[in-house]
């Protein structure tokens, strides 16, 4: 598809709004024209994925459904309500205390009757309302929660809105995002003719952009889960005119009229087209922190290198922490480490004994206290200038998870495993890397080319609510395994690699780590993916 700076005109007999010259949320001027909605162009900004209406409809996004409640028949209103009170139930949950004001803006009541049913002290406001400055006139300081429900992407400017309604939370005030994105099942099966494409709806997030927009007005600690409310094939009925396609309208409408009237009222669960993200508010830091994990065991020769080379290293407008966690190694490493214990950007951690490189990253990932989160190993095999190109589509909300891929653009050239001195055996490690990145791509429904590069470089905060176990190089799987179930999509970039052999240090061993590979790929498939307190 073809850069424009200035999309197709929207057709005559609609309005057009203002016109978008950058991404609204990583400020990208690369927009790119995808398909037409309801007479709108669609565009995607190129670097960070970001759909939207552009130009946008003029008086379009704060239409409210006047008949959302009206017309229900009791089955389809009762799940409705019945949903409304699972949602509070999750707010309440992450809250851990109740809320007492509560900030709604939504286009239908059933949450607002629920929250006031459970004695929050309420205040309602409509996408309309929300859109034309209502936030912003309220007290400073008001609300304790918020809840946007199908409303975020109806706004024409929701950053803004974020921005105000902040200074309307109290120091950790809670916000609920529910909306539809572009992630869900529903819009993947769809595609074009999913329902939610609507001109009364000008962006469409996935986890990854809605996440972004809100660590950019200054929330944090996400929460991301789909909406696994209770549905039926009356509700879906309802849905069946705003589908685009007629085989689809036509496949849905003769699933509803074969299936018996009793049970076209059974709740079940289902497809759902919107996810759950919910923060709270936080302080912004002026200057972001990269946090560097050093994992150390039996690296004399080459970890005093690598310490000098970081602790020499800089980066325009960020700084950097170096958390170097020594694994009580059984050569001098241990001593040449505590030599760097006293540097201002240094924070040395000792175990007292050797748990794996897994078990010594999750130790460093406990103290660390960056925005920006890099694994580096011990050894020489990764080039440490590589990270001012590795953390820069983090700090422009680009992305939220990049892997430093051992291949360059279009896979050219081959840079995984070349040990001089054991050719054969640098063939089997490469045939063992083919057969598990087929295996986890199947697994897990990706294209990924190099998931298991040390080099993964993520923002702090997408690891709020996942715990870790793996202790060995099975934490590799277990970390991307678990980010990419939270709903992020990493970018992969390519970086320098120099593989060393056994010989050289090397310690994966030949049986049991790929054991361990294969537990991870399964376990971790199906496994609950936030622990309790979350």
């Amino acid at each position: 598809m073809t850069t424009t700076s200035t999309p197709v005109t929207a057709p005559a007999e609609r309005a057009p709004g203002r016109t978008l010259r950058q991404c609204s949320i990583c400020g990208s001027t690369d927009l790119r024209y995808e398909f037409i909605v309801g007479g709108y162009p669609m565009c995607r900004c190129a670097q960070c994925s970001l759909l939207f209406l552009n130009p946008q409809p003029a008086g379009l996004a704060g239409q409210i459904d006047q008949s959302a409640q009206e017309g229900l028949q009791g089955s389809v209103y009762e799940l409705h309500a019945a949903n409304a009170a699972s949602r509070l139930d999750q707010l309440m949950t992450y809250a851990r205390v109740k809320p007492q004001r509560l900030l709604m803006i939504a286009n239908d009541a059933f949450l607002t009757e629920e929250a006031r049913r459970r004695q929050f002290d309420v205040v309602s406001l409509t996408s309309s309302e929300a859109d034309h400055g209502a936030v912003s006139a309220l007290p400073e300081r008001m609300f304790d929660a918020a809840v946007f429900y199908c409303t975020l992407e109806r706004l024409s400017d929701p950053e803004a809105v974020l921005t105000d309604l902040k200074r309307r939370l109290t120091p950790a005030g809670v916000v609920m995002v529910i909306g539809p994105t572009i992630d869900s099942r529903t819009a993947r099966l769809f595609r074009s003719a999913w329902w939610e494409f609507s001109p009364q709806n000008l962006h469409y997030f996935s986890a990854d952009t809605l996440q972004s927009l809100l660590l950019k007005c200054g929330y944090g600690d996400p929460i991301i889960d789909s909406d696994d409310c209770a549905v039926s094939l009356e509700y879906f009925k309802r849905k069946i005119p705003a589908v685009s396609s007629g085989f689809y309208r036509g496949v849905l409408g003769l699933l509803v009229s074969s299936t018996p009237r009793f049970l076209r009222h059974r709740a079940f669960r289902s497809l759902n087209s919107r996810r759950v993200l919910i923060v709270r508010s936080k302080p912004v830091a002026e200057i972001p922190t990269l946090s560097v994990i050093v994992a150390a065991y039996n690296e004399k020769d080459t970890l005093r290198t690598l310490m000098d080379r970081l602790i020499a290293k800089s980066i325009d407008g960020v700084n950097i922490e170096i958390i170097l966690v020594e694994s009580n190694s059984s050569d001098v490493t241990r001593e040449d480490a505590v030599r760097y214990s006293g540097h201002p950007r240094v924070r040395f951690v000792a175990e007292d004994r050797p748990r794996g490189k897994g078990h010594a990253v999750r130790t460093g990932l406990a103290v660390c206290t960056g925005d920006v989160v890099l694994f580096q190993d011990a050894d020489l095999e990764y080039d440490i200038d590589d990270y001012d190109d590795l953390i820069a589509p983090l700090l422009a909300y680009r992305r939220n998870f990049v892997i430093g891929s051992r291949h360059v653009s279009k896979g050219r050239v081959w840079k995984i495993r070349q040990f001089n001195d054991a050719v054969p055996l640098a063939a089997v490690f490469n045939l063992g890397h083919v057969f598990f990145l087929a295996l986890f791509n199947f697994i897990y429904r990706q294209r990924l080319k190099d998931p298991f590069s040390m080099f993964k470089v993520f923002r702090r905060e997408c690891l709020y609510g996942l715990t870790f176990e793996c202790n060995r190089f099975d934490f590799d799987f277990e970390i991307v395994i678990k980010l990419l179930r939270k709903g992020y999509r990493p970018l992969e970039l390519p970086v320098n690699y120099r593989a060393r052999s056994p010989s050289e240090g090397k310690k994966v061993t030949m049986v049991h780590d790929p054991l361990t590979w294969i537990r991870a790929l399964l376990k971790f498939r199906w496994s609950p993916l936030y622990n309790s307190k979350a």
